[in-house]
């Protein structure tokens, strides 16, 4: 009998053994040894990587995708970051970017995106061919770095801008400058020659149209072709060429 019951114990603990080496196994299978991130274009990897070794994750299962998306959300320059499990062992994270829109020419530049965000200094700034804001308000706290602008006359320069690159993105392509100048006015300053377009303060997004017709009615010619695009008045686009 006790021969019985000593094999019956020997065999219970190996078959534990065993079991434990299967699991150990199993939860090996599903360890993440793959991290691929998608749409990485302004951003490097480190710092996100960084944030994932933050949650000390081993296995597929034992994260919270939710709070590792918020996580990378914090930084400005994500808009949004979507995570996806990959059995058995790999994680993919897509990431939207802010993509800047214009450079505030500021003591620090800032960049500035299309929703208004304000985003910190970074080396794409050193070398994005888009539109400077100058003329504005430079008050530090109107540009809380990852928020939103506070400054109204920014806002309004952003909307100017985001129709100009859906409507009109040969002109917003060519544009070195938008400025405000001493009558609040928005001053357009194309990179080339370079020629100023004076929209005035009101009733910008009307003008924007008079003005693409205006240079789809031009043929040959070019907006470059004259100094001064005077829109300040009703209805009306007076240019006046280099003298």
């Amino acid at each position: 009998m006790r021969n019985i019951i000593g094999a019956s114990l020997s065999l219970l603990f190996i078959m534990t053994v065993w079991g434990a080496v299967q699991w150990a196994n199993y939860r090996n299978t599903f360890n993440i040894d793959d991290i691929r991130f998608t749409g990485l274009e302004i951003l490097e990897k480190e710092p996100l990587q960084k944030i994932i070794s933050d949650f000390e994750i081993q296995t597929i299962h034992d994260f919270n995708m939710g709070k590792m998306a918020q996580s990378i959300e914090h930084n400005p320059f994500v808009k949004a970051a979507r995570i996806s499990r990959h059995f058995p062992n790999q994680l993919k994270i897509n990431i939207i970017e802010r993509k800047p829109l214009a450079i505030l020419n500021m003591d620090s530049a800032l960049m500035i995106d299309d929703d208004g965000v304000v985003l910190p200094n970074h080396p794409y700034g050193e070398s994005a061919l888009i539109p400077i804001l100058s003329g504005f308000n430079i008050a530090k706290d109107l540009y809380p770095e990852g928020e939103q602008t506070y400054s109204i006359k920014v806002k309004e320069a952003i909307a100017i801008l985001n129709q100009l690159g859906n409507q009109y993105p040969k002109l917003y392509e060519n544009i070195s400058e938008l400025t405000l100048n001493k009558d609040d006015e928005y001053v357009i300053i194309l990179t080339d020659r370079p020629t100023k377009v004076i929209l005035g303060k009101n009733d910008i997004i009307p003008k924007l149209y008079i003005l693409k017709s205006f240079d789809d009615a031009l043929g040959q010619r070019q907006l470059t072709d004259y100094r001064i695009l005077d829109m300040r008045y009703k209805k009306q686009l007076i240019a006046r060429e280099w003298s």
